[in-house]
C-alpha cells in the first residue's frame, strides 16, 4: 500500500477491502476464476462530515472512542460505513479476514491526521504498524504450527499401559499396617 505522505494528506489511508455482491440474505466476497479473493482500495478519510456523523451517531466523540475500546469490531465496522457512506452489513461483508488489526490502524492514522498530526509522520508510523501486524501474525502462524506438531506426535505415540497388570483389590499404602491386608483371625 502507498503510505507516502502525499497519499495520506490527499486521499486518506488506504485500506484493501473485498469486492462483493449481494446474495439472498446476505453480502458475499467475489473470486477470480483462479479462486483469488477480488479486491479494491479505498481510503479512510475523516472529513468535517464523518467527525459530525460520528458525534450523532455516539452522542459525542468520547463516546465513539469508548466504543472503539469496549465494542471494536462493530465500532469499526460502523465508522467504515459512515466513512464510505454504505450500510453497515455491507461494510461487514468488505472487509477481508485477518486485516481487523489494519483497519484498526488505518482509522486511528486517519484520526490523527484528521487531527492535525503530520502526515510524514503518520507515514512512519503506519509503515511501522504494519511490521508489526506481519510480525503478530507470523508468530501466531509459528505458534500454532508448534502446537500442531505436539499434537501429532502425541497422536503417534500413543499412551500403552505397562506389560503387567496389577492385581486387583485395596492396595497398602506406606502409613499404614493394615491397609489391604485380611485381618487375622479372631479366636
Amino acid at each position: 500500500m502507498d503510505y507516502t505522505p502525499e497519499v495520506l494528506r490527499n486521499k486518506g489511508v488506504p485500506v484493501k477491502l473485498a469486492k462483493i455482491r449481494k446474495a439472498e440474505d446476505d453480502w458475499t466476497p467475489i473470486y477470480s476464476s483462479d479462486g483469488e479473493l477480488e479486491t479494491e482500495e479505498l481510503h479512510v478519510r475523516f472529513t468535517h462530515n464523518v467527525i459530525a456523523d460520528i458525534e450523532e451517531t455516539w452522542d459525542g466523540l468520547a463516546d465513539w472512542q469508548e466504543a472503539m475500546e469496549s465494542k471494536p469490531v462493530s465500532t469499526l465496522r460502523r465508522t467504515l460505513s459512515l466513512i464510505f457512506m454504505e450500510p453497515v452489513d455491507k461494510i461487514g461483508g468488505m472487509l477481508i479476514e485477518g486485516r481487523l488489526p489494519e483497519y484498526s490502524n488505518a482509522i486511528g492514522t486517519a484520526w490523527a491526521l484528521a487531527n492535525g498530526v503530520d502526515p510524514t509522520v503518520a507515514s512512519r508510523m503506519l509503515e511501522a504498524a504494519e511490521i508489526q501486524v506481519d510480525s503478530q501474525i507470523e508468530t501466531l502462524n509459528q505458534e500454532l504450527l508448534t502446537a500442531l506438531g505436539d499434537a501429532e506426535e502425541k497422536k503417534e505415540k500413543p499412551s500403552t499401559p505397562g506389560k503387567k497388570r496389577s492385581p486387583s483389590g485395596a492396595k497398602q499404602t506406606k502409613d499404614t499396617k493394615t491397609s489391604g491386608k485380611q485381618a487375622p483371625p479372631k479366636s
